[in-house]
């Protein structure tokens, strides 16, 4: 074994002791504030996840796809596979409704694409009181809430995808953020969507059909985190000038907290009232 000399070792090792000591976790926030690294990344490169709620049907829970300790109720991260057991925490950000082209399941099923509201002016109702077009495809409405869900420590951009019979917890929701009212000095304001947390659950929901697991809703607590109010605030504006991006959504006639076409009909829940 040959040994070095002092005057071998590499001059960036025999400098590193000489180095004053450094924050490194300081020098991570000054560096993340200019997205190092992340600045060739477009929308279109990051998967934004959906929350989803897991079906009797949903292939995470049979046969080579299934998860194990997974179970009906369950809500699943569609990026992660991460599967959340009881309560989520979410923060509402931003809402879109969509007009989604599926694949009908016995022609083998699929995403084609999204579309604006005057799809439907080429649509027809069926006996199932799905809206088809002229080829056989379907259209399902879709309410789309871009979140911040509360994980732990983590906080993570997610989407909660509302169709079918959930439609109408959708427009609850939003009817319930609207009417929030905060005072500041002689005012009274309705506060950004953003300014509140609420506590997702799932609940066994049927109708004459069969029965599936359902979104609940809780109140609304405000948020008293300066930070936390500031990441929400941006992923609001990131969705509103159109920077953010969802791969296409996962098949809510599944595992999405809708009920399956063969359990409960895919009643289209524009017909239902409040």
């Amino acid at each position: 074994m040959i040994k070095k000399t002092k005057s071998e070792v590499p001059e960036v090792q025999r400098q590193k002791a000489n180095l004053p000591a450094v924050n490194l976790s300081q020098q991570m926030l000054t560096d993340a504030h200019g997205n190092s690294g992340f600045e060739n990344m477009r929308p279109d490169d990051i998967a934004i996840p959906f929350i989803t709620i897991l079906q009797a049907l949903s292939p995470q829970l049979r046969g080579t796809t299934k998860i194990k300790g997974a179970e009906e109720g369950d809500f699943f991260n569609t990026v992660t596979s991460e599967i959340y057991k009881g309560a989520i925490k979410v923060i509402p950000c931003a809402y879109h409704k969509s007009y989604v082209e599926w694949v009908p399941r016995d022609s083998g099923g699929g995403f084609v694409r999204q579309h604006d509201e005057s799809i439907l002016e080429k649509c027809t109702r069926n006996d199932k009181n799905q809206d088809i077009l002229p080829g056989g495809n379907i259209i399902v409405t879709t309410g789309y809430h871009y979140c911040i869900l509360l994980n732990g420590k983590k906080q993570e951009r997610v989407v909660l995808a509302f169709s079918s019979t959930q439609l109408k917890k959708s427009r609850r929701w939003n009817s319930q953020m609207m009417a929030l009212q905060i005072s500041s000095g002689s005012r009274v304001i309705t506060p950004p969507m953003f300014s509140h947390i609420y506590t997702c659950e799932t609940v066994e929901e049927s109708n004459d059909h069969g029965s599936w697991a359902g979104w609940q809703i809780s109140s609304p607590e405000m948020i008293d985190d300066s930070i936390l109010y500031s990441f929400a605030k941006k992923f609001n504006g990131d969705v509103t000038k159109g920077s953010v991006k969802v791969s296409p959504p996962p098949d809510l006639t599944e595992s999405a907290g809708q009920p399956s076409e063969s359990t409960a009909g895919m009643a289209n829940a524009e017909s239902d009232v409040f």
